[in-house]
C-alpha cells in the first residue's frame, strides 16, 4: 500500500515523544525497505539548534535500524504546515501524540495532519515510552482496523494486511454494530480471508458506539488502523470526529490511511 520510492517522514522537536516516534518511523522504513526521513520545523517556540534536533534523531534511528537510509531536512514554517507539505511525496507521517515534556509535536498536530495529510499519517501516542532503546517495540499483539463496509475501511483493511503480515501477526476487524448489520460488515470480509490466508483474522463486532468500540480495541492493540471518510461538502477525504477523537484518546498508535 506504499507508494513506490517515497520515504517515510517523521517529525521531531527534541522531545521524547517525538524520539519514540522515531523508533516506530524507523522500524517501519526498515519494514518496508524505505528512506527513513527526519524533518525538523523551525519556528521561534522550538529548539534554536534545529540541526541538532534532526542529527541527533538520525542517529537514534541509524543506531535502532542499521541498514536504513536516513536523511534530514530542517525547514521553517509550523509544525502541521511542514509536514502537510512534507506528505505530498511521502508513502507515510509519523508523529508523536499527546506530548507532555514541552513538545511542540502535540496531539493537535497529530489531529490536523489525519485529517489534512496527502499520505497516510501514523500518531505515536505517547511516544516517550518506546524512546528507551531498552524499551521494546509491540511484537505479539494484533493489529485492528476499523471497519464498516465503506472504501476507506476497505483501504483501512488494505493497510493493516499489509502491516500484519509483515509482523506476522493477526489483524482483528471491529465493527460498531449500530452502523450497520453485523452479518452485511462480516460478508464484505470475505474476499479479504481468501487474499490473505497466511494473516490469522478475527471479527470482532461490538453494539457500542463507535469511539467506545474503537479506543476499547486500541488497549490490546499494536497499532489500531482507520480509514479517512468524506464529511460534509469536502471534496478532500478526511477524518470524521469521531476518528478524530481516536487519534486523541486510543492507547496504541493510530495509523490514519488516506486514498491515493
Amino acid at each position: 500500500m506504499l507508494l513506490e520510492h517515497s520515504p517515510i517522514v517523521v517529525g521531531v522537536d527534541g522531545s521524547t515523544a517525538a524520539l519514540g516516534a522515531v523508533r516506530w518511523a524507523a522500524d517501519e522504513a526498515a519494514r518496508h525497505d524505505r528512506v527513513l526521513r527526519v524533518v525538523h520545523a523551525m519556528s521561534w517556540e522550538g529548539p534554536a539548534d534545529g540541526q541538532g534536533v534532526v542529527l541527533d534523531a538520525a542517529a537514534e534511528a541509524r543506531a535502532w535500524q542499521p541498514g536504513i537510509a536516513v536523511e534530514t531536512m530542517t525547514l521553517g514554517g509550523a509544525p502541521a504546515r511542514v509536514l502537510r507539505e512534507q506528505s505530498r511525496t511521502a508513502a507515510l507521517v509519523v508523529i508523536g501524540g499527546r506530548v507532555h515534556d514541552g513538545g511542540l509535536l502535540d496531539a493537535s498536530v497529530g489531529a490536523h495532519l489525519a485529517g489534512f495529510a496527502h499520505c497516510p499519517v501514523l500518531v505515536v501516542n505517547n511516544g516517550w515510552r518506546w524512546a528507551d532503546p531498552m524499551s521494546a517495540l509491540p511484537a505479539h499483539a494484533p493489529v485492528v482496523v476499523g471497519v464498516d463496509g465503506s472504501p476507506s475501511s476497505q483501504r483501512a483493511l488494505a493497510y493493516g494486511y499489509t502491516e500484519a503480515a509483515s509482523r506476522h501477526v493477526p489483524l482483528v476487524a471491529v465493527h460498531a454494530g449500530r452502523a450497520r448489520p453485523h452479518e452485511v460488515v462480516a460478508a464484505e470480509m470475505e474476499p479479504w480471508l481468501r487474499r490473505h490466508p497466511e494473516v490469522e483474522t478475527r471479527f470482532d463486532s461490538r453494539d457500542t458506539g463507535v469511539l467506545e468500540t474503537l479506543t476499547e480495541a486500541a488497549r490490546s492493540a499494536l497499532m489500531l488502523i482507520v480509514g479517512a471518510h468524506r464529511v460534509g461538502w469536502y471534496e478532500q477525504p478526511r477524518p470524521n470526529p469521531v476518528t478524530q477523537m481516536v487519534v486523541h484518546h486510543a492507547a496504541s498508535p493510530v495509523l490514519v490511511t488516506r486514498s491515493v
